[in-house]
C-alpha cells in the first residue's frame, strides 16, 4: 500500500502532518508491506507556491504517484474532487509525526476527509465599491 502524507517541513518519517493539503511544502510517500514501512520518498509540492489551483496540482501529483491513501490535516473541495476521481482514500489527521499518523491509519483511527478544508486564498472582497479601495466622497 502506498500512503501520501502532506508534511509541514522538509518531509520524511520524522516530519509532521501538515494542517493543509494543497499548500503543504512536501509530500512524504510511504510504502507499507505487512503493516511495516518499507520505503520512504519525499516529493516537493509545486502547489505550495502556486498562484491558484494549488489543490488540483497537489492532487494530480498524488494520483500520478500511485498513492492509494492521502493523509492531511484538511483537504479542500478541489483537491477532494480530483482525489475522489483517482479513487484515493482520504483521511484527516492532526499535526502529529508521520510515523504516528501511519500507525493511526493502520489501526483505523483516522476519520475520512469531507472535502470541506479550511479557508484558502479565496476571491476576497474585490476592489472598489465601498470595500476600502474606492475613491468615494468621504
Amino acid at each position: 500500500m502506498r500512503i501520501c502524507l502532506a508534511t509541514s517541513g522538509a518531509g520524511g518519517i520524522k516530519d509532521y502532518v501538515s494542517p493543509q493539503f494543497g499548500r503543504c511544502p512536501t509530500f512524504t510517500i510511504v510504502d507499507i508491506e505487512d503493516g511495516n514501512i518499507r520505503n520512504v520518498n519525499v516529493i516537493q509540492n509545486p502547489g505550495a507556491v502556486a498562484g491558484s489551483g494549488a489543490g488540483i496540482q497537489a492532487a494530480q501529483i498524488v494520483v500520478n504517484s500511485g498513492c492509494q491513501v492521502v493523509i492531511a490535516g484538511a483537504i479542500g473541495p478541489n483537491s477532494y474532487q480530483v482525489l475522489m476521481m483517482g479513487r484515493v482514500d482520504m483521511r484527516e489527521c492532526p499535526p502529529v509525526p508521520v510515523e504516528e499518523a501511519i500507525r493511526a491509519f493502520l489501526d483505523g483511527k483516522l476519520r475520512p476527509a469531507t472535502g470541506m478544508g479550511g479557508p484558502g486564498m479565496g476571491r476576497g472582497m474585490g476592489r472598489g465599491r465601498g470595500r476600502g479601495w474606492g475613491g468615494g466622497p468621504y
